[in-house]
């Protein structure tokens, strides 16, 4: 059974995904730093009462951040092509990972309800 990620963790996971690359990336860790303030204000007031509004944000985020660390790798895109992509396509990237193509009819899953 694999372990339970603790938040330090997994906000560790990106900072780290941005130093290994290298080179200029202030812009995207100030994406990064945006991201976590969002995170830590969604996360702060998730209640029984507004799960239904808030855990969608919630996996935005993460989704946002995911695909974040994953464009990075690619040398030849800017810190700007990687935001305006990630800002694009977060929505999808849950639909995507899962096989599924941006029109196609999923399953009832909260992943796919992104905002």
């Amino acid at each position: 059974m694999k372990k339970e990620i603790t938040k330090k963790e997994y906000l560790d996971k990106f900072r780290i995904a941005i130093d290994t690359v290298g080179g200029e990336r202030k812009l995207l860790n100030q994406y990064l730093e945006k991201q976590f303030l969002k995170m830590e204000k969604l996360t702060a007031v998730i209640s029984k009462s507004n799960f239904w509004q808030v855990f969608p944000e919630i996996l935005g985020v993460d989704a946002k951040l995911t695909l974040m660390s994953e464009l990075i790798q690619f040398a030849d895109l800017s810190n700007e092509e990687v935001i305006r992509i990630v800002e694009d396509d977060y929505i999808s990237y849950f639909r995507e990972l899962c096989g599924y193509d941006r029109n196609s009819n999923t399953n009832p899953s909260m992943v796919f309800n992104i905002l």
